[in-house]
């Protein structure tokens, strides 16, 4: 997978590790983790756990030992030379030809197609290159992914029911499974 994809108006690029890329991505996670909060689980640990720029260091330092080892390709969605979010394959499965997709986005840029152009961006890269099957999995409550989904043409393939613990919420949440092919 190449480090750097191109769309009309975004660039996919992945972030080597340094000080000043987990400074930019720290700036970004900070600002957006209560808008984050309810649909990734991730953003759970930002709000529970302090975390500074040298956790987002060692986390770069993380994904790209994954994208060595081919299993995982992290992207920042970039606009006028600004960090706005991620569109990132975040699970490959080399062997049968498939990979999951995982997306956010700052809230103030939210509207306006960003994610659907980074989406279609990776998913094009993906089918280049020799993937079938790309996966999308989103909280039955977040209509703006689920909607994302549909209008590129992902099919929901199930309901995971009671699939993720919400603990500030104290209750299970629901997760989608939407499927794309490149061969049907």
């Amino acid at each position: 997978m190449k480090t750097l994809l191109k769309g009309p108006r975004i660039t996919l690029m992945h972030l080597e590790p340094s000080k000043h890329n987990a400074e930019l991505l720290h700036q970004v996670l900070v600002k957006n983790k209560k808008f984050l909060l309810p649909w990734l689980s991730w953003a759970r640990d930002i709000k529970n756990t302090p975390q500074s720029v040298k956790d987002r260091y060692n986390y770069l330092v993380k994904c790209d030992e994954k994208w060595d080892e081919n299993c995982a390709y992290e992207y920042v969605v970039v606009l006028d030379d600004k960090i706005i979010g991620s569109c990132s394959v975040i699970d490959v499965d080399v062997k049968n030809k498939k990979a999951e997709l995982g997306y956010w986005l700052a809230k103030d840029y939210r509207g306006n197609g960003y994610v659907m152009e980074s989406v279609s961006v990776l998913e094009q890269a993906l089918f280049k290159n020799g993937f079938n099957k790309i996966i999308i999995r989103n909280d039955t409550l977040n209509k703006g992914s689920v909607n994302i989904a549909k209008k590129l043409g992902y099919e929901l393939e199930g309901v995971l029911k009671q699939d993720r613990w919400i603990s500030y919420e104290k209750r299970f949440r629901d997760t989608n499974v939407f499927a794309k092919f490149k061969h049907k």
